[in-house]
């Protein structure tokens, strides 16, 4: 290993947060292809003979809200448990090394204010 590495070792992810995190992210992703799909979809649903009955459940929108509101708890959860897993497969088998490559700051000024020098 030369100077420039420095070796770490994961012990343990906060699985709440991460849930929380992948749930954010996964939401987004979501947001950017499903509701523009769904409101296409609603749209040309529109004009055939489901439209009425479509339209009085509040259409594409109301899907999207369950929806996003369903998968966001689904994905939660899922993300909780495989976090909780995980968590206990690293301690069972003592982590994961992990290197990192030196890139102009020591570890212990990670996180410092490094505002405007004076």
């Amino acid at each position: 290993m030369n100077s420039d590495t420095i070796k770490l070792k994961l012990k343990r992810i906060d699985p709440v947060k991460y849930a929380t995190v992948a749930t954010l992210v996964y939401l987004l992703i979501l947001l950017i292809v499903y509701v523009p799909i769904i409101l296409l979809a609603s749209l040309v649903g529109g004009f055939s003979d489901i439209g009425a009955g479509a339209a009085m459940l509040g259409g594409g929108i109301l899907g999207v809200i369950f929806m996003i509101i369903f998968l966001g708890i689904f994905v939660f959860i899922i993300t909780l448990i495989a976090c909780s897993l995980l968590n206990f497969i690293l301690k069972k088998t003592d982590g994961i090394d992990i290197d990192f490559e030196k890139a102009g700051l020591n570890i212990s000024q990670i996180g410092e204010d490094r505002g405007i020098e004076k």
